[in-house]
This record gives structure tokens, sequence and C-alpha cells, in this order.
């Protein structure tokens, strides 16, 4: 994906969104400043979360101290573990612990402050316990268990904190119905957003089905040429890859990868252009999945 107009005047919004209520009046000119350099100055080419990361490190360095994320990651990755007994119980008694799993992972990529402005933690929930069955591509999900029974080496980009808590529960289905395989989650290398570090991962017990592995990147996506060597050789030394949410999508597409995308369409402007439905869950994959003709 590339940045486009619509792209910046988003991330502008959001920063704007952040400052707009500072009382020192010089200071939120001197960062909305700093915001249209950096956006000015980036290359096209390269996609949304990599411009957005650099006005994330702005933001902190210009407002030290004010970490507007923390608190909300925390309080999501505890709300999702208090839930995570029942969470499982339903998924391992379903018909279909896959299908199932997937949903719930699908659905928990609601929690994104980077895109929107308040968690409505009923409608999380409700979103969580109700599978919409129309939203999962039936034939990308068969695909998937075909990948999934010649996999050895699988690697997960993980995206946000609260819903990593169901990024494990799929994991321990995929190693329930697969034990040979070995899964690498890949997490933020640095705080941005509420994206999930490794240390996030690893306080909900990620690191109890996967190796967890820091990407070495800010970056709200998994950026290749941004990557650690560590964390680069886990994702092209992967059978395949399973990305988590949107940043993941907008990193890792045209990669030619074997990436099986799941995320909820967030984006207005990707909503017609990929025949996607806004704010409905998306299964798709990375071979299969056209974006080469989009304008993007």
């Amino acid at each position: 994906m590339r940045l486009t107009g619509d792209c910046i005047h988003c991330i502008i919004d959001h920063h704007w969104a952040l400052v707009k209520d500072c009382p020192d009046g010089a200071k939120r000119e001197r960062f909305m400043r700093e915001a249209v350099r950096v956006l000015s100055e980036s290359d096209p080419e390269l996609p949304p979360p990599v411009p957005t990361s650099k006005l994330q490190e702005a933001y902190r360095r210009m407002f030290p101290g004010e970490n507007r994320y923390e608190e909300p990651k925390r309080a999501y990755n505890e709300l999702l573990m208090r839930h995570l007994p029942e969470l499982r119980e339903r998924a391992f008694r379903a018909r279909d612990p896959l299908k199932l799993a997937v949903w719930m992972a699908m659905a928990g990529n609601y929690i994104d402050f980077g895109v929107l402005k308040e968690i409505d933690d009923d409608r999380l929930m409700e979103t969580i316990l109700t599978p919409d069955e129309d939203a999962l591509n039936p034939d990308e999900l068969q695909n998937l268990r075909g990948d999934l029974e010649k996999t050895r080496r699988l690697t997960y980009c993980l995206d946000n904190c609260g819903e990593i808590v169901l990024d494990r529960l799929l994991m321990e289905v995929i190693r329930s119905r697969y034990p040979r395989i070995e899964i690498t989650a890949l997490a933020r290398g640095l705080p941005v957003l509420n994206d999930a570090t490794a240390e996030d991962a690893r306080f909900v017990g990620v690191d109890e089905v996967a190796q967890v592995v820091g990407n070495g990147s800010n970056i709200c996506g998994t950026q290749l040429e941004f990557l650690s060597a560590e964390a680069l050789a886990a994702v092209r030394g992967a059978d395949l890859v399973v990305a988590k949410g949107q940043g993941n999508f907008e990193t890792l597409s045209g990669t030619g990868l074997n990436i099986y995308y799941l995320f909820l369409c967030k984006c207005r402007l990707y909503a017609p252009l990929f025949g996607m439905e806004f704010m409905r869950g998306q299964l798709v994959n990375e071979r299969r999945f056209a974006v080469d003709n989009a304008p993007l």
C-alpha cells in the first residue's frame, strides 16, 4: 500500500486529536508543523504506518510523560484475560474450533486506538461472542486448513493489545490440532500506539504457545526493510504467516509470501477499492487477493 492524500488527511486528523486540548498553543503548533513536515517528506510509495510511527516518535519527544496508550493497553489485556477461560471453553467445545477461534481473533481487531477514537466495551464483547458466519470467506478458511496441514513453521504477526489474548487462543487451537507446527509470534520491537510489544505478549501468556520475538521496529505494521535480522528470518522462513490487523495488511501487501490477513476493515478508502465492507471482518490471502491494480 502507498501513502495517499486520504491517508495524509487521516493521519493529520488523528494526531491533531492527540494535541488539540494542550493548553500550550505554541507547543501544539510546533507539533502540528512537525507532523506536516514529516508527511510532506515521506516517500509516497511507503505505506501509512511508516510516517505514523515517525509522528508517534515526535509526539513522545515533544510531550514526554504523556503516554495515552499505556493505560488502555493494560486495561484491555486484563479485560480479555478475565474472559479467556470462557472464550477458550467456547472455542474448544465448538463444532469447528478453528473457525470460531479465527472469528474471535478477527473480532478482537476492533481494539484499535490508532484508528478508532474510543472503544465500546459492550460492543467489543458482543462482537466476539456473536460470530458473523458470512465474514469468513469459506474458501480461504478451507485454504488455511490445507496450508496448516502442510506447515511446519508458522509466524503470527501480532497487532494490538487486548486482541493478543484472542491471538493466543487461536494459536492454542492451532497447536492442539496441528501439534507439529512451531509458532513464532512477532510483536512490535518498540512501543507505538496501542500495538503489542514482546513484553505485552508475554504478559498475556503468548509465550506459553509460541516463541515471542520483538520485530526490532516501532512501525505499526511489519515493514520488511525495517525488521531485525531475527524477525525478518521468521517472516521469510515461515511456511505460513498469519498477519493480524490493518497495519500488517498495509505493510506486507505485495510481498508475495503465503500470508493470511485477518482484520476488520477500518478504512473507508479501502472498503470500496477492495470490495470490503467498512468495519467488517476480512480473511484474505496475499497470493489470491488482487491489490496490484488498485490505485494505492
